[in-house]
């Protein structure tokens, strides 16, 4: 566990990915988005980070993991840039966060627990940060998902097109 970088006062802890599934730095730009992603999992936000975004081939990552019960963990700094969104002018102004489901298949949930770490998450990096959050339905506004970048085959977005 390393504690040096910047970091939600609601993670429980940093779990740092590999350095392969992550970039140092923003490359000069301002965060100004929020873009949350499921897990197709149930997992603690600890073995999200540890299991998946450690390993040095996975070469993905996600500022935060949210666990099923609603535990939050720091996988990359924030002023550093996750490998998440398949967008790399995305993932420079976002904070990205991988959410456990509650379930597998089916309408692949989340719990409350989780679905209320994430709101707490994004308002507190929206605090911090000073942006509002604006679902528009493109990758213009400051909320978007995974599959506005990438044809994904992700079972389901925390929010629909």
């Amino acid at each position: 566990m390393n504690n040096m970088g910047t970091m939600s006062s609601l993670a429980q802890g940093a779990y740092i990915a590999h350095s392969n599934n992550y970039q140092k730095g923003r490359n000069g730009h301002k965060i100004c988005k929020f873009t949350p992603h499921i897990m197709a999992g149930i997992l603690t936000g600890k073995q999200c980070a540890v299991n998946i975004f450690q390993k040095s081939n996975r070469y993905a990552s996600a500022n935060y993991c949210i666990g099923n019960d609603g535990d939050i963990v720091c996988n990359v700094y924030e002023e550093d840039r996750a490998y998440t969104s398949s967008s790399r002018s995305n993932d420079n102004q976002a904070i990205t966060v991988e959410v456990s489901n509650c379930e597998i298949g089916g309408q692949w949930k989340i719990s409350a627990a989780a679905w209320n770490s994430l709101v707490n998450l994004a308002v507190d990096v929206c605090r911090r940060h000073n942006f509002r959050l604006v679902y528009d339905g493109t990758p213009n506004g400051s909320l978007t998902r995974h599959n506005m970048f990438a044809n994904t085959s992700c079972p389901r977005c925390l929010f629909t097109k």
